[in-house]
């Protein structure tokens, strides 16, 4: 089957965040936060309420979303999850709204401010755009932060459709997301390729919905145990190229 569509993962395949993001294990999931730096503007929010109190709420919050969301990966917007946080310091439903909103949008511009473009990504994306068919398949729970960053670093107008988990209310692994991808672009699974970092949500997301996979592990990790194993492995976007040009000599 010839290849004419090839979808692209966001946060650690087409963008990636700097080393001053933290990472932390949550349910078994690792997390990029700027929880920390939320002091300032928390304080500024809520003056007398307490920062350490609301750190742990909003871990709470974290570890119960990720554990609640098999099987249906329903997507919990980011406000959302700030809001059940609030509301577990006492504040009331319509208070607690308001300041995650604000809380919210803070913590993404620090998010989003440590977040680069690899060298070679737009190029890569230029050279494929002429024989291709290329979108976007992302988890994120600020669907306007990663739309902005696309803009921010000129990957927009070579993506179509861009699906991100907060705008179409799944997240990968389920295979919904991948089947609108598809069906938006008018192409089989057969005919696409799906590139991705994770093997949770990547690998096992697009396999189980009929695409082949490359897996971007620029750390050379192993796969993990159970994993079904990708149709390719690179160590770098920019060598994806290689693999599809050996694809259409197949």
């Amino acid at each position: 089957m010839v290849t004419r569509a090839v979808l692209f993962d966001l946060f650690g395949t087409l963008v990636r965040f700097s080393i001053r993001v933290p990472v932390v294990r949550v349910a078994g999931t690792e997390r990029h936060t700027t929880m920390p730096w939320l002091e300032d503007a928390f304080r500024g929010e809520l003056p007398d309420a307490d920062f350490d109190g609301f750190m742990q709420a909003i871990g709470e919050v974290t570890r119960e979303i990720i554990q609640a969301r098999p099987p249906e990966h329903l997507e919990v917007p980011s406000r959302v999850r700030f809001e059940r946080a609030l509301t577990r310091l006492g504040l009331s439903p319509e208070a607690a709204g308001a300041h995650a909103r604000r809380l919210s949008l803070v913590h993404m511009r620090h998010l989003a401010s440590s977040v680069e473009l690899p060298a070679g990504h737009v190029e890569l994306l230029a050279a494929l755009a002429p024989r291709f068919r290329l979108g976007l398949v992302s988890n994120f729970d600020h669907a306007d932060t990663a739309r902005g960053l696309l803009d921010r670093f000129g990957l927009s107008p070579f993506l179509d459709p861009i699906l991100i988990s907060e705008d179409f209310g799944r997240r990968k692994p389920h295979a919904a997301i991948f089947h609108e991808a598809l069906k938006r672009i008018g192409v089989s699974a057969a005919e696409a390729v799906y590139v991705g970092d994770s093997a949770a949500d990547d690998i096992v997301g697009a396999t189980g919905a009929g695409l082949r996979v490359v897996w971007v592990n620029v750390e050379d990790r192993p796969l993990p145990q159970g994993s079904p194993a990708p149709t390719a492995t690179i160590r770098s976007l920019p060598e994806l190229a290689e693999f599809l040009a050996a694809d259409a000599r197949r």
